[in-house]
């Protein structure tokens, strides 16, 4: 067990007489002994994740409630022995104040895994963890159990205890969706701690409990990918007012219907299965739509659904409440969310499949390759050795024949052995004499000057002992120790503790020559990093052309447009400079898993690599991460200093390596034209009624007997006259048959594919595509892999 839990468990053992003396002592004088309720001790209560449950792979909240028999002022600990891969342990720490027969609540921020009493302990020590007393518990474990889902998580705050409760009859693939019922104490301040909650709901809501920090925290926790729902009806202005400035509709009023056709026509997956009849007037919220907003759907020309993207985040505005009835109850309802969270749920799915796992991970092994620390020369080396064998062998032996002391050989040879030891030790060390540090950065733009930024990061110790790290503020870690040159064990004490002015990582008992590696992560948006400006269209000829800016804080170096399965390498971008497609020559195409091959022109000749890091990002982040799923992106290579990291005061030094990525949209509209080309509209998986299924990054599936629904959304189709609708099926799967939903009919029609794999429909406005919506349903007979069809329109716009 680490030396962390072996504190104070010394036992003294105390001679029979001396016992009987301290009770006739305590008869005669009990008030003047010391009893040992007066010894500090703590009840201790938790309370793990969400309604006890975890999110696997993301950080969760852990609440203690902590209530002293006296005044104590000390650090709560709460340490991970090994988490879920692999890592060395770890111990979170926060300072708290304990006011004596007061309950403290103090909530800690933990990675999402299971927790049993083997793995994980809980301590308080007065004063300090490294150097105060530890305080026993006199109520509750010293470990917590933690049980962990893998599911799309739906927090809701609503005044109905029922509200979105349908969502949970939903299913994504392998994942379920998981409906947790939060009141306003469970919001918590910092963004991280919502990091297990994919969904956030508000309907019928007193929204102004919330306090100023709180609100904070959602929007900062939507602006890095969450998302929030504001539910309609009367209540709307109570619900939403303290997300005025992130929703997508501006508030005007309240109308009332007594049908909503377009609701229903949403809901319905075939003829008379979700007839909604309202039974009289409902009330909605009318509004406006702001300008960054989307509107999806609308009724009597009002807004029904608007969705707002809010940096990686978005909003989605209802125009009804979500819980009132006949709506909440009517059959078609889940799936007109189902079609509304589609893209959330194919992502849960995905998540869920390969256990949450960041592909941040996966740099570890890149993080060895330091720039700063070089193997010696093999040559210098090589010449050392013939100089050794060269003067301990003929050279000594002719020198000490000659003077007839042949007999010094027995001390000569090993001092020589020594010195040369001694140089070649001090040749590989010349570049170990200081701490270092290797740092790869992600560098995530939303396109609007800002973006998230994760980190790994490898710090180098020349010698053994402690070293103390200053991270930014509010940074969480975790931490993989790598035993030294002189020290075969990782198993060493890792202290991190989060603060708001910066978080203290302290590395106790580092051996010499050793790693530490550590993944940091942030909640917080980085302003001030910049954008690449694109513009991209396709042109007379069919081709993609535009024109791409670095607008970014940073030069440039390895950039390249990813688009439709092409890479237009774009070469160095100074800042500032632009490019345009059309100087670009010969767009390489390239197939999952070589992107780096295409990118830095094959294989390295003679074993040695230059852009080993580089690869290593593209192939272990990027390919396997949702970004080798977009449609067109840019990504691009810097090794400027992003972050300074410290020990202890002191400056280390550290070489960065930034890779950039930024998704870029396309217009599809030129002339009064509408032309989408295959492959460019991802399908969103709405619906899935299969034991498994499954779509890897790369865009394969997998599904075993049953049936999945998806949809392609193109919103331009809305002002599209005639034109014709194609879909492409290269990979269709075995046993496999595929239909699109007629809107006029309210029932699938069987696609044929021809000899090329094609079907088309002219007219498609007509029959099959309801407001810029298309659906398709596949079924599948048994296990298969298969690739979605792809999509590709043609028409005149109206004027």
């Amino acid at each position: 067990m680490l030396s962390l839990m072996m504190r104070d468990k010394k036992r003294t053992g105390l001679p029979i007489w001396l016992l009987a003396l301290f009770i006739v002592f305590q008869l005669g004088i009990g008030n003047g002994i010391v009893h040992a309720d007066d010894k500090p001790s703590i009840a201790m209560k938790t309370e793990v994740g969400y309604n006890g449950m975890m999110k696997e792979g993301a950080w969760n909240p852990l609440k203690l409630t902590l209530t002293s028999n006296q005044d104590l002022s000390g650090d709560i600990v709460f340490q991970v022995m090994e988490d879920r891969h692999g890592n060395s342990p770890t111990s979170y720490v926060q300072h708290v104040e304990l006011p004596k027969d007061t309950a403290k609540e103090v909530i800690l921020t933990i990675p999402g895994q299971q927790y049993s009493k083997n793995n994980n302990a809980v301590f308080f020590y007065e004063g300090s963890v490294e150097k105060g007393k530890l305080v026993p518990f006199s109520s509750g474990d010293g470990y917590i159990k933690g049980y962990t889902i893998n599911s799309t998580n739906v927090g809701v705050l609503a005044d109905d205890p029922d509200a979105m409760n349908f969502l949970s009859m939903l299913q994504s693939g392998s994942s379920k969706i998981s409906v947790m019922h939060m009141k306003q104490k469970d919001i918590p301040d910092d963004p991280m701690l919502l990091d297990g909650i994919d969904i956030l709901v508000f309907n019928r809501f007193a929204s102004d409990t919330l306090t100023p920090a709180q609100v904070q925290s959602i929007e900062q926790w939507v602006k890095t990918g969450g998302h929030l729902i504001l539910g309609g009806g009367a209540a709307y202005p109570k619900t939403a007012a303290p997300f005025s400035d992130i929703s997508p509709v501006k508030y005007t009023g309240t109308f009332s219907v007594s049908s909503l056709p377009e609701l229903e026509k949403l809901g319905g997956t075939k003829s008379g299965a979700a007839k909604l009849n309202l039974g009289g007037e409902i009330t909605l919220s009318d509004a406006e739509p702001v300008k960054e907003a989307k509107l999806l759907y609308t009724t009597g020309g009002k807004p029904l659904f608007a969705s707002r993207p809010v940096e990686k985040g978005r909003v989605l505005y209802a125009a009804y409440d979500v819980a009132q009835e006949p709506i909440a109850s009517w059959p078609g309802h889940p799936s007109v969310w189902s079609s509304l969270l589609g893209s959330d749920l194919q992502k849960s799915n995905w998540n869920a499949m390969n256990g949450n796992y960041d592909p941040m991970m996966n740099l570890s092994y890149i993080l060895n390759f330091f720039p700063a620390l070089k193997m010696p020369s093999f040559q210098v080396l090589a010449w050392l050795i013939i100089i050794y064998a060269i003067v301990v062998a003929p050279l000594l032996y002719f020198l000490l024949k000659k003077v007839d002391k042949r007999e010094w050989a027995w001390w000569m040879i090993p001092i020589i052995a020594v010195i040369a030891s001694g140089t070649v030790y001090f040749i590989g060390a010349s570049d170990k004499t200081k701490e270092l540090a290797h740092t790869l950065n992600v560098i995530e733009l939303d396109g609007s000057g800002q973006g998230k930024v994760k980190s790994a990061t490898a710090f180098f110790s020349p010698g053994s002992g402690n070293y103390h790290l200053e991270l930014p503020a509010n940074s969480y870690v975790s931490i993989q120790r790598d035993g030294g040159s002189f020290s075969g064990s990782n198993n060493s004490q890792s202290l991190v503790e989060v603060g708001s002015k910066e978080t203290d990582v302290r590395l106790l008992d580092m051996p010499q020559w050793s790693l530490a590696k550590l993944w940091v992560e942030q909640r917080a948006k980085n302003e001030g990093l910049g954008q690449f400006n694109v513009s991209l269209f396709i042109n007379d000829k069919g081709a993609i052309d535009g024109k791409v800016v670095n607008a970014t804080s940073k030069s440039m170096n390895h950039a390249a447009l990813i688009v439709g399965g092409k890479v237009y390498p774009l070469g160095d971008l100074e800042k500032g400079e632009s490019i345009s497609l059309a100087s670009v020559q010969n767009p390489q195409s390239f197939v999952n898993g070589n992107l780096s091959y295409v990118m830095f022109q094959g294989n390295p000749a003679g074993g040695k690599d230059p852009y080993i890091r580089e690869r290593g990002m593209i192939d272990n982040y990027l390919q396997p991460s949702a970004w080798s799923a977009k449609d067109a992106y840019i990504l691009a290579f810097s090794s400027d200093q992003l972050f300074s990291y410290r020990n202890d005061g002191r400056d280390i030094e550290n070489d960065q390596l930034n890779l950039w990525l930024q998704p870029v949209n396309i217009s599809w509209t030129q002339n009064g034209k509408l032309n989408i080309p295959f492959g460019f509209v991802t399908p969103i998986v709405n619906q899935v009624f299969s034991p498994n299924w499954y779509e890897q990054p790369n865009g394969v599936s997998h599904i075993e007997q049953g049936e999945i629904t998806f949809d392609y959304d193109v919103p331009d189709m809305k002002k599209m006259t005639g034109g014709t609708l194609k879909l492409q099926s290269k990979t269709p799967g075995m046993k496999t048959e595929y239909y699109i939903f007629n809107y006029q009919k309210q029932d699938w029609d069987l696609i044929k594919w021809d000899a090329s794999k094609q079907w088309s429909t002219a007219n498609p406005n007509d029959q099959y595509a309801s407001q810029g919506r298309i659906r398709v349903k596949l079924t599948a007979k048994e296990a298969t892999e298969l690739r979605l069809p792809e999509l590709a329109v043609e028409g005149v716009l109206k004027p």
